[in-house]
């Protein structure tokens, strides 16, 4: 069975994107990324999974979730939002 940072196709996911989900996931800090992404609003978390681990586009997200284009940006924009703040404590700011 493919692993969870595996794309559709088994191909291991590459975290090479700027994010601070990516670099959590560069630094291994696995725990941490999938403690914040549990913590998200279901659909929030939804979009940024597909998103971020599956790198699906958004037109294949909306596809997905059944959701509008426009949903999935804004939905995808505030679970980033969310998880850069649950990431980073939230003591910086937004």
């Amino acid at each position: 069975s493919a692993a969870p940072l595996d794309d559709q196709d088994g191909n291991a996911i590459a975290a090479d994107d700027p994010t601070p989900e990516a670099r959590a996931i560069e630094r291994g800090d696995g725990r941490e990324l999938n403690k914040a992404i549990a913590a998200l609003p279901e659909e929030f978390r939804e979009v940024v999974i597909l998103r971020e681990l599956e790198e699906m586009s958004y037109r294949d997200i909306a596809a997905a979730t059944g959701a509008p284009i426009g949903t999935v940006m804004s939905r995808l924009a505030r679970g980033r939002a969310l998880l850069k703040a649950e990431l980073t404590g939230g003591s910086h700011g937004v």
